[in-house]
């Protein structure tokens, strides 16, 4: 991705996390990108475009997030629990990608054609929390009779409204990070280690 297009994209996550979809205009994202508007036009098309690469750069983001706790000295269920909980961290980055992703959920009750695009950047998601789940029933760190699929949609589902809770100001991020902890838990059980 060149940069400019990349400063685009940091842009439009900044102007989103504080004016949301329906407030985004194209001249802010210009201004907070120091481009012109027409550059834009050039890399995106129009407004809708320039939404649906957004969601897309943000998914990105959450994935650079799993794929970073997933470290070659932690099990399967740490990288779970820390790629997960990072989704709740007090970042102005993470932050502004939550506000992202919770801004075009709800667009997408009224704009369809955002729907599918949601639909595949959450399945990415949840792919790769299943793909982290599977790890930690290979090394022993998750019970083997967890569903790795079934656990991850449930697991990301819960980040999405806890998330959508914190930013809402209904409960702290530290109480989010509590009870999706013990949802981690619930979820992968006791750790069965081999020796």
């Amino acid at each position: 991705m060149s940069d400019r297009r990349s400063a685009i994209l940091d842009a439009a996550i900044k102007v989103i996390a504080r004016r949301g979809v329906r407030g985004l205009r194209v001249e802010q994202v210009a201004g907070e990108a120091g481009v012109a508007v027409s550059l834009i036009y050039y890399y995106f098309d129009n407004r809708n475009g320039l939404v649906r690469a957004t969601l897309e750069h943000a998914n990105e983001r959450a994935a650079t997030t799993v794929r970073s706790a997933e470290g070659a000295s932690v099990t399967g269920r740490e990288a779970v629990e820390r790629s997960l909980l990072a989704e709740l961290d007090a970042g102005e980055h993470i932050r502004d990608t939550s506000v992202v992703w919770g801004e075009v959920l709800a667009s997408a009750v009224f704009e369809p054609e955002l729907r599918e695009q949601l639909r595949e950047a959450s399945q990415t998601w949840s792919d790769l929390v299943a793909a982290t789940i599977e790890e930690g029933v290979q090394d022993g760190s998750i019970r083997g009779d967890v569903d790795a699929s079934a656990c991850a949609e449930r697991l990301t589902a819960l980040v999405d409204g806890l998330s959508a809770r914190w930013l809402a100001g209904l409960c702290t991020r530290e109480r989010a990070q509590e009870l999706l902890a013990a949802a981690i838990a619930s979820e992968l059980g006791s750790a069965i280690l081999r020796p």
